[in-house]
C-alpha cells in the first residue's frame, strides 16, 4: 500500500492488482473487474462520479453545450489531449460529429492530438512536454469561434501540453469556458517546473479553481483509483474519460435536437451495467486472454480486425501496448474496414509514414496474412453476428477468435466452430427507455456502450497477454526499454525498488544486463550515456533480467536463461524459493 499521501492517485499501485503477475487468467480478469468497480463505486474518500460537486460540474457543463450546439455555426467543442486522451478526444468528435451530420447540422467538435494524426497510432512524447506548442494550436483551431468550450484531457493532472491550453483559455474567459478533465484530487496536479515556461500545473489548476468558483470554468476531477498496472492510464483512466464525455454529450444532443431530456445521472447508471455485462462473460474473456497471452510468448502477434467505432477501439488499444508495455510495433495491431475512410481523421491517409500506418483491412490482407502461422492470433470484433472471416484468412494455421456484441434481441448470435474463442457481450438488457429518447439517439447510445464494452475486454485481453509474457512484476511493468536518460534512470529505481541495493550496484546490474557480461569494466562504466542507451533501444528483457540477477544474485547468463523458460518474473523466484526449501529439508 502507497503510504506518501503527496503522490497522485494515478501513479499509486492498486492493492487489489499486487499479486496480479501470477495469477491464472480467470483470477486476472476478476481482479480487472475489482479495479473497474472502483470507477463507479468511488475511491476511498475522494469524490467520485456521483459526488455532488461532480454531479453539479457535468450538469453545468451540459448546458455550456447545448448553448455551443444552439449556436453551431459560430461556436466550437474542442477536446485535446496527449496518448490515449487524445486517442480519446478524437473517437468523441469523431462520434458526436457524425451525429450532427446526420441531423444535417454544422459539425461543431474539433479534436486536438499532440503530435498530430501519427500519435492515434505511435507515443510521440516530446510534444506532450510543450504547453507553448498547445496554446498556439489551440488558438489557431478557435480564432473564428465566438464562444468555446474547451476540454483539456489529461489523466494526471500534470501534461505540459494542455497546460498551455488552459493557461490560453483562462486569458480568454470571454470566449472560452475551460473543463479540465482528470482523475487526482486539484491539490495532486504536477508542481513541477515545465521547461521553457513560467508556470507549473498546479499552479494553472489554482486559476482554473478560481474561475470554477465564478462558474467560468470547470474541473472535472473524480477519483476513480489507481490503475491495475501502476500509471497505465489507458484503462480506468481512459474508460472513465469515455463515459464522461459521452454522459455529458448525449443529454445535450437530447436536450437539443431531440426535446427529450434524461438525466446524467442515468447515463452514468447505464455504464455501470455495461460493466456487468462484460464482466459477466469473464470465463470467455480469461479463455480469449490465455489465447492471446499464448501467442506473445511464443513470438507470435496478436491482430485486431473490425469495423465502425468497434474496429476503432481495436486500433486504439493497439496502439497504446508498446508505451505501455514495451511491446514492439508488431506485437499487436489493429485494422479497420475502410481504413482512412472510414477513420475519418483530420490528416487523412497516413499509410505512407510507414507500414505500421497501414490500418485498413486490405493493408491486413497485404502485409498480414501471407505470414500468418499458427503463432498467431487474429481476433474479428462485430455486432450482433460473427465476423465473416476472409477465405485466406480461414485457411491459415493461425488462431481465429470472435467479440461479438449483441444489441439486438433474438438469436442472431450463433456458434461458429471456425473460431478457436469466443466472446459474446450482451447488451439488449442495457437500453433506455425508448419513451425517454428518439429512437436515433437511442441507437447511438448503444453503439457507444457496444464501444465501451469492446475497449474493457480488450484491454482485459491485452493486459493479461502481456502479463503472462512477462512484462509486469507484482503490478507494475517493468520491460521497458532504457531508450533515453530518464528511462535509463527510471530502470535503474525499478532494480532498486524491488533489491534495496546501493544505486551505484543496481545500474551496475543494468549494465550487466546491457552488455551480457558480469564484469563490468572500467571502459563500459565511464562510457558515454548515449552509448548504453543505444543498446537500450534495441536490446529485449534488459529490465528484468538485471532485476532478477539482482534478487537472485545470479549471473546474467543463468538470469537469462530461467526467464526464457518461464517469462514471468515474480514465478521464476518463487520457484527458486520452493527449491531451496526443498534443498533444506
Amino acid at each position: 500500500m502507497d503510504l506518501n499521501t503527496d503522490q497522485p492517485i494515478t501513479e499509486r499501485t492498486n492493492p487489489l492488482s499486487a499479486n496480479i503477475d501470477i495469477l491464472a487468467p480467470l483470477d486476472i480478469v476478476s481482479t480487472l473487474q475489482a479495479c473497474d468497480e472502483e470507477i463507479f463505486n468511488g475511491w476511498r474518500d475522494f469524490q467520485g462520479l456521483f459526488d455532488e460537486r461532480i454531479q453539479s460540474n457535468l450538469s453545468k457543463i451540459m448546458e455550456v453545450a447545448v448553448d455551443v450546439l444552439n449556436d453551431a455555426d459560430r461556436s466550437v467543442i474542442i477536446f485535446s489531449g496527449c496518448g490515449t486522451s487524445g486517442r480519446l478526444a478524437f473517437i468523441t468528435a469523431r462520434t458526436f460529429n457524425s451525429h450532427l451530420r446526420h441531423l444535417g447540422i454544422t459539425e461543431c467538435y474539433q479534436y486536438i492530438m499532440a503530435g498530430g494524426d501519427r500519435a492515434l497510432f505511435t507515443s510521440q512524447e516530446a510534444v506532450e512536454d510543450d504547453p507553448l506548442l498547445g496554446a498556439k494550436i489551440l488558438k489557431q483551431l478557435s480564432e473564428d469561434k465566438v464562444r468555446v468550450l474547451y476540454f483539456g484531457i489529461t489523466c494526471g493532472l500534470s501534461a505540459p501540453f494542455i497546460a498551455g491550453q488552459l493557461d490560453y483559455c483562462l486569458k480568454h474567459l470571454d470566449r472560452f469556458t475551460p473543463v479540465l478533465l482528470g482523475f487526482n484530487p486539484a491539490h495532486l496536479a504536477r508542481n513541477m517546473p515545465i521547461e521553457k515556461w513560467d508556470k507549473t500545473f498546479l499552479q494553472v489548476v489554482q486559476r482554473l479553481e478560481e474561475a470554477e468558483a465564478k462558474g467560468q470554468g470547470f474541473i472535472l476531477n473524480p477519483v476513480v483509483g489507481p490503475e491495475p498496472i501502476t500509471g497505465s492510464s489507458r484503462m480506468k483512466s481512459g474508460t472513465a474519460t469515455k463515459l464522461l464525455l459521452e454522459a455529458v454529450l448525449m443529454p445535450a444532443h437530447a436536450k437539443s435536437f431531440m426535446h427529450t431530456k434524461l438525466g446524467i445521472k442515468d447515463y452514468l447508471v447505464q455504464y455501470k451495467q455495461v460493466w456487468e455485462s462484460v464482466y459477466s462473460q469473464k470465463s470467455d474473456i480469461a479463455a480469449l486472454l490465455h489465447l492471446a497471452g499464448s501467442s506473445l510468448k511464443q513470438g507470435g502477434h496478436l491482430y485486431y480486425i473490425g469495423s465502425g467505432g468497434l474496429g476503432i477501439m481495436g486500433l486504439i488499444d493497439a496502439s497504446e501496448c508498446s508505451p505501455t508495455y514495451g511491446a514492439t510495433l508488431d506485437d499487436v495491431r489493429g485494422f479497420l474496414e475502410g481504413g482512412y475512410q472510414t477513420l475519418a481523421n483530420l490528416e487523412g491517409d497516413l499509410s505512407s509514414l510507414g507500414k505500421h500506418f497501414g490500418i485498413s483491412l486490405q493493408d491486413f490482407m497485404d502485409q498480414i496474412v501471407p505470414n500468418l502461422t499458427d503463432r498467431d492470433l487474429v481476433i474479428f470484433i462485430s455486432k450482433d453476428r460473427p465476423y465473416s472471416i476472409p477465405k485466406e484468412v480461414e485457411v491459415k494455421p493461425c488462431n481465429k477468435a470472435c467479440i461479438v456484441v449483441n444489441i439486438t434481441k433474438g438469436d442472431s448470435v450463433q456458434s461458429v466452430s471456425t473460431f478457436n474463442s469466443k466472446v459474446t457481450l450482451d447488451l439488449t438488457e442495457v437500453v433506455l427507455d425508448s419513451a425517454a429518447l428518439d429512437a436515433d439517439l437511442r441507437l447511438r447510445t448503444i453503439d457507444l456502450y457496444a464501444e465501451l464494452a469492446v475497449k474493457w475486454t480488450l484491454n482485459a485481453v491485452s493486459t493479461g497477454a502481456h502479463i503472462m509474457k512477462g512484462k509486469v512484476f507484482n503490478n507494475i511493468m517493468i520491460d521497458l526499454k532504457p531508450s533515453n536518460v530518464k528511462l535509463f534512470h527510471r530502470a535503474v529505481g525499478i532494480i532498486q525498488r524491488y533489491s534495496n541495493l546501493a544505486v551505484e550496484v543496481c545500474q551496475d546490474y543494468l549494465l550487466r544486463s546491457l552488455y551480457d557480461t558480469d564484469d563490468v569494466s572500467q571502459e563500459i562504466r565511464s562510457a558515454a550515456m548515449v552509448d548504453h542507451i543505444k543498446i537500450g533501444a534495441s536490446k529485449p528483457k534488459v529490465v528484468p533480467t538485471a532485476l532478477l540477477a539482482a534478487l537472485l544474485r545470479c549471473t546474467i547468463r543463468e538470469a537469462k536463461v530461467a526467464l526464457d523458460q518461464q517469462p514471468v518474473l515474480r514465478q521464476v523466484i518463487l520457484d527458486s524459493m520452493a527449491g531451496q526449501q526443498g534443498n533444506t529439508q
